[in-house]
């Protein structure tokens, strides 16, 4: 019996973290959470204790490598992927291992490998099936 898992999606384009969302939701034991801006996901994160965190690397009001650097300090256990469209795998990556948790998703590819990205960071019980 899977075990149920917060994930929340820090994106500052609504069209994007809809659709994020809507993908996510699939797995019926992950509850989905969404923040428009770094300063929000860091207020949910502090809220809701996510599992997971997936933040937008370029936001307005507080940058997904800022919030990461939040979390982190108030929510130590709380996964964090980062996810770009303005970064080479390359940099996001270097991001990622700096600021996150090793995973970085390319926006362009996040309907295909988001999925698996949450997964390499969830405990067995809690990924998606």
């Amino acid at each position: 019996m899977p075990i149920l898992a917060k994930i929340l999606i820090a994106d500052d384009h609504e069209l994007v973290r809809r659709q994020l969302c809507a993908l996510l939701a699939q797995q019926r034991h992950w509850e989905i959470y969404e923040a428009a801006d770094g300063q929000m996901a860091v207020d949910e994160t502090r809220r809701l204790k996510p599992d997971v965190a997936v933040l937008d690397i370029v936001m307005p009001v507080m940058s997904g490598i800022e919030a990461a650097h939040e979390l982190r300090r108030l929510v130590p256990g709380t996964k964090i992927i980062l996810m770009s469209s303005h970064y080479t795998a390359e940099e996001a990556g270097t991001l990622a291992r700096l600021f996150g948790d090793g995973d970085f998703v390319l926006k362009s590819e996040a309907g295909t490998d988001l999925v698996p990205a949450i997964n390499r960071v969830l405990p067995a019980e809690s990924r998606a099936v």
